[in-house]
């Protein structure tokens, strides 16, 4: 970029030549940063104030570069090109090249044409003006143009008569490189000082570029020890996904490796599959009784989440679905506090504050049995979210005046001893009138104890029915200040209490209404008589003049205060509807104003943030998930909506084709919100489902929970069938035989079916395992179709297709390569085979089909489900394979002799065209199998290769055959005739080639 033009490195061009422009954007200012990276070297030197923007003090070294990042430059060797002699055409050749290749400038910033009317007329006017100006003289132009332009050749002689080497001259100094270099002049205006300069600014200009080089290195050296890719391994693992065979011998499995996948302890009694080698297990003791999880510095790859955090979380939500299957109570939210206990960020402080609502909400800490989905379609959901909003945010603020009162050991004795209300009229000496002094000349007091503020204070605690015994106590001094407060105030606590049901009777409610008419209706906030505490507690009890839904401003609130009150005044349960809007004041009207004053009001304090908790309070569960997402972190944001859907709290939406998570529906224009719940469990388990596939799997089960629509169920079972799809972990979530007995020994998915609404087995394998299965067939990958036909218990389908695997194995395969070898067929996994690339029953077609023939042999209730033709076809054609083995060791009489055995040739020497025709009849009229059919140009292939065999080894013999040699030699002939017989009467049924072939053989005899 700076410094020799030699140098690759530092050459930007105009086109693609932008070395290093990441680390020239860090050291560029903002201003340098907003102009286009590529720059050229006068810009930037002239930007740092290293040279003069003179071009005649631009050193050479600073030259701007061409499109293709090559200096322009003249040297010596360029002018000797354009010597005498050389083509005028040569020389505009060049020129016009070098034309073409001169740098578009980016830098020029050309402003827009922007002129009012009043501009463009005084210019069109002076334009005008200057009409008449007289003309030039170019007459000497028009002589120029008329003897034909320039004389070229005077210009290459002119050229010519340069002086092939400089010299030092008096005002200039000239620098001559070596061989090979571009020769550099710097004019220095006659001086050396100017000269030492114009050097200093180009070193300075080195060791930036220098600068910018190492800054360039470290961070590729940053990365690299940061971000380690192999993409070696990654190719294979690509093509072992998708069916292909690895071109890398599989890597030795380490001891010691990291684990790659979480284990959940198995129900099975026969354990766990294979694949969870050196993975976590939990609720396995260890030797000191503690729970070991072995992989600790695994990082999964959930972003924002450690890997310990990541296996808590995950731990409660197996913790629950084993809890759900057998209908048992989980403290779900509990056990989710308690991992945020551990933290002490700020997002995990938030998110406690969360957890501690909803244990309040469902009443975890003392309900004994399930209660899942309790809040689901419940008609008093709303008026549960304002009683528990309130009591949460009063037993907080009780916490905060208690400790008040502890930690300060210098009370007055007048408030001792240590009860409520001493507590508050402590909290309202030490922090209220320290915040407020005006306060207690805007308050009434009765012998210097506030008595209004202690009861606004006591209610804001959530001590109603100490605020009550505090006014009786004092009853000849209320009765003196309000006479009918004391009855108001007790008919308000036994709502409270719940010994009322609906909010204060009709006829009390109107004399209240009317007190406090008379009272406030004719005082401002100003006036010395008004009393802010008293007028609030008016507003709470009574729910006076809902029009204005605030509290004086002398009570200085808080955004706890502002909800408690809000929630305070909420008339959900008034069965007494008003005919004014503004008396009516419910749940739906609090969540408005809340969604209208965004977060940026909730979240004033950045040590404080509350717009999360006053989401939730207020019953917007689902815009607290999005926001939990958006602006927490993922992982908090998922789990807070499986504990709302658990509890049957989140709106689940019905379908959502956008890739929001939030969906916003309006009815009676009111808007709805409702949570994708589906895709947030997709998104979050997106990331680890290839490490930790059981751990996806039982989040993914989550999707059918609390839900009978057949919409959401769909979702799930999608979302599993990718799993299994893209995991390929059929053992560990869908099951296994038992190679001994052939019993089914379930996986996870199948043992949790009851979660996903699916109790039938046959449900279960008919809407996840055999749609698996299909889509594998479909997909080409037979492999994982075998396995999973085999997990849904279609047998028949297993040795069906197991029939055709066998048949274009051996139809297609070269009869001098062994079928073992051929067959090899990588099912994906890393660890299927060793280092020795052995063929195995995770590898090698046909391995696997001997060992499933193997394991449906060894079970009466697996036989039962094959038919007869199934079954007659695969006894056929695994023989054959053992018969290809022996024909490839040359025992040439055993081949011909097991060939006979399986009746599909007219091998029988005394076999006359009667016999032959039934065989070729079995064919024209489809009573064979296909893939019998398949295989028999093979069969015939061999026999005929066989006989010419025979035949020439007993030709080649130094003495005469004995006679039982030639008998035999006749006796293979003619079985070689029949066997061209049938060829010839089913030629149809083979590939041309296969005939000819055959055709050729029997020439030889």
């Amino acid at each position: 970029m700076f410094g020799k033009l030699s140098t690759p490195s530092s050459t930007v061009g105009a086109a693609g030549g932008q070395t290093s422009a990441s680390n020239l954007l860090f050291s560029l200012s903002p201003t340098q940063q907003q102009s286009n990276t590529t720059v050229h070297g006068p810009g930037i030197a002239a930007s740092l104030g290293a040279v003069n923007n003179s071009s005649n003090a631009r050193p050479s070294s600073l030259i701007p570069t061409t499109n293709s990042g090559t200096a322009l430059s003249f040297s010596k060797s360029s002018l000797d090109d354009n010597a005498p002699g050389t083509k005028t055409s040569r020389l505009l050749k060049d020129l016009i090249q070098s034309a073409t290749n001169l740098p578009k400038s980016q830098d020029t910033k050309l402003g827009v044409l922007n002129l009012p009317l009043s501009e463009l007329q005084r210019i069109l006017n002076t334009l005008i003006q200057n009409k008449n100006a007289p003309i030039k003289d170019f007459t000497r132009a028009h002589y120029f143009l008329a003897s034909n332009g320039i004389s070229t050749e005077d210009i290459e002689s002119e050229l010519a008569e340069l002086p092939q080497k400089y010299t030092t001259d008096a005002g200039s100094l000239v620098l001559e490189k070596s061989a090979g270099e571009a020769s550099t002049t710097i004019a220095t205006g006659g001086s050396l000082e100017s000269y030492l300069g114009s050097r200093k600014d180009e070193n300075i200009l080195n060791s930036i570029e220098q600068s910018l080089q190492t800054a360039n290195n470290d961070f590729d050296a940053f990365i690299n020890s940061n971000i380690s890719i192999d993409w070696k391994v990654r190719k294979d693992k690509l093509r072992l996904s998708i069916g292909l065979k690895s071109n890398s011998p599989a890597a030795p499995t380490s001891a010691s490796a990291p684990s790659s996948a979480i284990s959940f302890p198995s129900s099975s009694k026969y354990g766990t599959s294979t694949t969870e080698n050196n993975s976590v297990t939990w609720n396995k003791p260890s030797i000191d009784g503690t729970v070991t999880l072995l992989d600790q510095n695994y990082k999964s790859a959930v972003k924002n989440i450690s890997r310990e955090k990541f296996e808590s979380h995950a731990r409660i939500v197996y913790q629950m679905n084993e809890a759900r299957l057998k209908n048992e109570f989980f403290p779900l939210c509990l056990s989710f506090e308690e991992i945020n206990k551990l933290a002490s960020d700020l997002k995990s402080k938030q998110m406690i504050d969360v957890w501690k609502y909803l244990i309040e909400l469902s009443n975890e800490k003392f309900s004994k049995i399930s209660i899942e989905n309790k809040f689901h379609d419940d008609p008093k959901l709303n008026s549960t979210i304002v009683k528990h909003g309130k009591k949460f945010l009063e037993q907080q603020f009780f916490n905060y005046v208690d400790e008040v009162y502890l930690r300060d050991d210098s009370k007055p004795d007048n408030f001792s001893p240590a009860t409520n209300v001493n507590k508050v009229s402590f909290f309202i000496h030490k922090i209220v009138l320290k915040n407020n002094p005006q306060i207690s000349r805007k308050t009434l007091t009765a012998n210097g104890i506030p008595v209004w503020a202690i009861v606004f204070y006591l209610f804001r605690c959530g001590l109603y029915q100490d605020a009550l015994h505090f006014v009786d106590t004092n009853r000849q001094l209320f009765n003196m200040l309000d006479t009918n407060f004391p009855t108001y105030l007790m008919k308000f606590v036994d709502v409270e209490n719940g010994q009322l049901t609906a909010n204060l009777p009709l006829n009390l409610t109107e004399r209240l209404h009317q007190d406090f008419n008379t009272q406030f209706s004719m005082l401002n906030e100003n006036d010395e008589r008004f009393d802010p505490y008293k007028y609030s507690l008016y507003k709470i009890i009574g729910k006076c003049d809902l029009s204005k839904k605030y509290l004086p401003q002398a009570i200085n609130l808080s955004i706890e205060d502002w909800v408690w009150f809000h929630l305070s005044i909420i008339n959900e349960d008034n069965v007494r509807e008003s005919g004014l809007i503004f008396d009516n004041y419910y749940l739906v009207d609090f969540q408005q104003k809340v969604l209208s004053l965004g977060p940026k009001v909730f979240n004033t304090s950045s040590n404080n943030p509350l717009y999360l908790k006053t989401l939730i309070l207020s019953g917007l569960f689902e815009v607290a998930v999005n926001y939990t997402y958006e602006n927490i972190n993922d992982y908090s944001a998922t789990h807070l909506a499986i504990a709302l859907k658990y509890y049957g709290l989140l709106k689940v939406a019905p379908s959502n084709n956008k890739n929001e998570i939030l969906v916003s529906l309006f009815r009676q224009a009111q808007p709805s919100y409702y949570i994708d719940f589906a895709k947030l469990l997709e998104l979050y388990t997106r990331s680890f489902k290839i490490s930790d596939p059981k751990v996806a799997a039982e989040y993914l089960l989550l999707i059918a929970m609390t839900t009978t629509n057949e919409q959401e169920l769909n979702k799930c079972y999608e979302f599993l069938r990718q799993l299994i799809l893209v995991t390929r972990e059929f053992s560990m979530l869908l099951g296994e035989l038992n190679e001994f007995n052939g019993e089914k020994i379930p996986g996870l998915l199948e043992q949790q079916r009851l979660l996903i609404k699916l109790e039938n087995l046959h449900d279960f394998n008919l809407k996840i395992t055999e749609i698996c299965a299909i889509r594998c067939e479909e997909e080409g990958r037979i492999f994982d179709a075998l396995i999973l036909y085999q997990s849904c218990e279609e047998y028949n389908t297993v040795v069906g297709l197991i029939n055709k695997l066998l048949s274009e194995l051996i139809s297609t395969t070269d009869l001098n390569k062994p079928l073992v070898k051929q067959g090899n067929y990588s099912s994906g996994n890393d660890n299927e085979s060793d280092n020795n690339n052995q063929d195995t029953i995770q590898n090698n077609i046909v391995l696997l089909s001997q060992h499933i023939i193997k394991v449906f042999m060894n079970s009466s209730h697996i036989l039962e489900k094959v038919t007869s033709e199934v079954k007659q076809t695969n006894q056929i054609l695994l023989p054959i394979v053992e018969i290809r083995q022996t024909f490839i060791l040359k025992d040439w009489r055993k081949v011909i002799e097991e060939i006979g055995k399986l009746g599909l040739l007219p091998l029988n020497p005394q076999a006359t065209f009667n016999d032959i025709r039934e065989l070729t009849d079995l064919i024209e009229i489809n009573k064979l199998d296909s893939n019998l059919i398949k295989v028999i140009p093979s069969l015939l292939i061999m026999v005929l290769t066989l006989i010419s065999q025979l035949n020439y080894n007993v030709l080649q013999q130094a003495y005469q055959p004995l006679s039982k040699e030639r008998e035999e030699v006749n006796t293979f002939k003619t079985i070689a005739r029949n066997c061209m017989v049938y060829a010839g009467m089913v030629q149809y049924k083979m590939p041309r080639e296969t005939y000819s072939l055959l055709i050729n053989l029997e020439s030889l005899l």
